[in-house]
């Protein structure tokens, strides 16, 4: 069997409400030009309670300013490793191939995913972009004005995260909330919570995929991937997943960050283009537990 490969909210283009005043909200990003700095991201990948990897990437991120005034960060991906219990391999080249892409905080800004055209970083760029989308004021983080304060986004958001290659479909629905859960002198911490919504936002690839995998939870994840010689496979089922950030006050600046991803699946084999005529289904429980560390 192929590798199993699993990825999360890929928010694209999402925007916060207009009129939110970024200089005086408690979690308000406040951008310095030429600023640079590094993100270490680390995942560490479980598959029925056994690890199974562990990912290392490196991105440099620089501050500026576009045409209309908006600040942003430019992303531009340095390094990557991905380990196994057989052996370590350098994806630095696919890493560094991935062309600079922006995304930015500020109200008036976009977070959208860039093209997935390097397959092997699809996981390290979605990740990334959704610890950003986890203190956006897309999801009214400019709502909250003190610890203990809790927004929740009235509509469930659609990640999609096809790059279509070995991930020829994939999305994601799931209701965000996202809460100041306390603070120092210097720092915010920051609670947001991704769940399955009550009401589904996605159009299920097959009639299947309205059975819940988990009992009265609506199936919320669904990916089509390669099998090879015409045949495909399908994973379907539950998925939730809860970020912890700690922001700096000063500037909004994220400083660090850690997700618990879980997903409770069932996997269709090779099945013929229409998604049916599988051989066997099997379930499968994958646990994603990955750190974000700032490294100036």
């Amino acid at each position: 069997m192929k590798k199993l490969i699993i990825f999360i909210l890929a928010s694209g283009g999402l925007l916060s409400a207009p009129g939110q005043d970024t200089n005086s909200a408690l979690l308000a990003r406040k951008y310095a030009t030429g600023d640079h700095y590094r993100y270490k991201l680390s995942c560490f990948s479980y598959q029925n309670g056994k690890w199974t990897s562990t990912t290392v990437s490196i991105a440099e991120v620089k501050v500026g300013v576009d045409s209309l005034g908006i600040p942003f960060d430019e992303i531009r991906w340095v390094s990557s490793k991905l380990l196994t219990a057989k052996d370590t391999t350098d994806v630095t080249a696919q890493a560094v191939s991935v062309k600079p892409y922006r995304v930015s905080l500020d109200p008036r800004g976009k977070l959208p995913l860039p093209e997935l055209a390097v397959a092997t970083m699809t996981e390290p760029i979605t990740d990334l972009n959704t610890f950003f989308v986890a203190i956006s004021p897309a999801l009214g983080a400019l709502k909250l004005g003190k610890a203990g304060d809790k927004y929740t986004k009235p509509e469930p958001a659609i990640g999609d995260f096809s790059n279509g290659k070995n991930i020829l479909k994939g999305q994601d629905c799931l209701q965000t909330s996202v809460r100041i859960t306390g603070e120092t002198n210097a720092d915010l911490l920051v609670e947001t919570a991704f769940l399955p919504p009550t009401a589904t936002c996605l159009r299920y690839i097959i009639p299947d995929l309205n059975t819940p995998v988990i009992p009265d939870t609506l199936n919320n994840f669904q990916m089509v991937m390669p099998a090879g010689n015409g045949k495909f496979n399908l994973q379907y089922g539950r998925e939730f997943f809860y970020i912890y950030s700690r922001v700096k006050k000063a500037d909004g600046k994220l400083l660090s960050a850690n997700m618990s991803n879980s997903l409770t699946l069932k996997l269709k084999v090779n099945c013929d283009k229409d998604y049916q005529n599988c051989p066997f289904e099997m379930p499968i429980s994958i646990q994603r537990k990955l750190t974000l560390e700032l490294e100036d």
